[in-house]
């Protein structure tokens, strides 16, 4: 095991204002993210739609994640910073228009465009991220980045009462999204392209698809290529499958309300954030692979609870466990990250998450609606889906190598952990 170098080991003040600047757009992906499970009830009601509709709906948004892949890998091409900023921008216009959907028709074909770029913004922060950090703060710094997504996909809870008592109603949230078009002036100003990708550019070493495909399918690389797409898609359906139905099942089958969900933020908040700094933090001590299992494991368990539980209690007890839970992403990027060089990076990132591990997220929705309708009850169909994330096991204990410490080699003739 490679220990850090210590002088290697801090950050300079460029690279926390390049970390602030990436939390705070990561922050309202997360917000935006959750927006379309956060209004789920409220679309069922005003369009007249039961679960097994929804789930097609949730589903068709999730597809926006699959293409994504091809927006990513342009970063290979075109630089990280250009793509960056054209993500950001348009899912918050998305976003905006989403507030003016007249039909769930528009209200899918709106949010699939935004979750497109949604995606892509998320994996070009973490790709950003790692190629900029030293390696002894790169595990930290992408768990608290994973922490800022978190709190904002509790966070439209908190403004859930407010805008269902005004004219706004649900669309209002979607108005609140469009934030981020306050903070693309910064981004564009202060983030500058990393000159590890920038080296790597001069050298020429940029392939096409298929050559990069092919090269992903070497022996040197098939392994933990199949590895990481296997945990990807187990962590994408057991998140989509556990958390776009959570405010669907408490209103319809709990008789939750608005104001419910709002006396459970104050506690969600903190200890989901909580959830990620514990993750970087044991990427950091305990490695890579034993902090996902650990996750995993975990996760698996308060899932079950939470839509089985009788205790209004239990059930929020859960719920927050389960924001704490979402660490177990900052893990999987960490990870993506490591394993692979620089010229393979972006679109190994992009292949094994958003092309075919995002498959996950886009069945899960409409399992969970389809079983739901078949069984008469949401917490039952969550129940037996909530399993999947086991699946990442194997891969995690036996396939892929700890990545902690490792210095993130510019070429893939560079020294790779064994």
């Amino acid at each position: 095991m490679r220990s850090p170098p210590a002088e290697a080991a801090n950050l300079s003040r460029d690279h926390r204002i390049l970390l602030g600047l990436l939390s705070g757009a990561t922050l309202f992906e997360g917000f935006d993210t959750a927006l379309a499970g956060m209004v789920l009830p409220y679309l069922g009601d005003e369009f007249g739609a039961g679960p097994a509709r929804l789930g097609r709906v949730l589903s068709i948004v999730s597809l926006g994640t699959v293409p994504a892949f091809f927006a990513i890998r342009l970063a290979d091409r075109f630089g990280r910073r250009p793509m960056l900023l054209i993500s950001l921008g348009g899912y918050a216009l998305l976003t905006l228009a989403t507030a003016f959907s007249a039909s769930l028709g528009q209200f899918q074909t709106l949010q699939f465009g935004a979750r497109l770029l949604m995606v892509t913004q998320l994996a070009l922060a973490y790709v950003i991220l790692g190629e900029e950090l030293p390696a002894a703060r790169r595990g930290r710094a992408n768990g608290l980045l994973s922490a800022f997504a978190n709190v904002g996909a509790v966070a439209p809870a908190l403004f859930l009462p407010l805008f269902e008592r005004s004219r706004l109603g649900w669309r209002g949230l979607f108005g609140l999204g469009a934030a981020p078009l306050l903070l693309w002036p910064l981004i564009w100003w202060r983030v500058r392209e990393p000159p590890l990708f920038v080296r790597s550019a001069a050298r020429g070493t940029r392939r096409r698809l298929l050559s990069e495909l092919l090269r992903l399918w070497q022996p040197r690389h098939r392994t933990r290529f199949l590895a990481m797409t296997s945990i990807w898609f187990a962590l994408n359906f057991w998140a989509a499958s556990t958390g776009f139905f959570f405010t669907y099942y408490v209103f319809n089958e709990r008789g939750w309300t608005a104001d419910s969900l709002r006396i459970l933020m104050p506690l969600a908040l903190p200890f989901g954030f909580l959830g990620h700094v514990l993750a970087g933090w044991m990427m950091d001590r305990v490695g890579r692979r034993g902090a996902a299992a650990s996750f995993v494991l975990v996760g698996a368990a308060a899932a079950i609870a939470c839509y089985q539980a009788t205790s209004d209690w239990v059930v929020g007890g859960c719920w927050i466990a389960l924001q704490m839970l979402q660490g177990v992403w900052s893990i999987a990027h960490t990870l993506t990250v490591e394993l692979f060089s620089t010229e393979l990076r972006a679109s190994a990132s992009g292949l094994t998450h958003n092309l075919l591990g995002r498959w996950g997220m886009v069945l899960a929705p409409a399992a969970v609606g389809a079983l739901a309708a078949r069984l008469g009850s949401t917490s039952e169909a969550v129940s037996i889906l909530a399993v999947t994330n086991l699946i990442a096991l194997p891969a995690l204990i036996w396939v892929i190598p700890e990545t902690r410490g490792i210095p993130l080699g510019e070429s893939s003739d560079a020294p790779r952990p064994d």
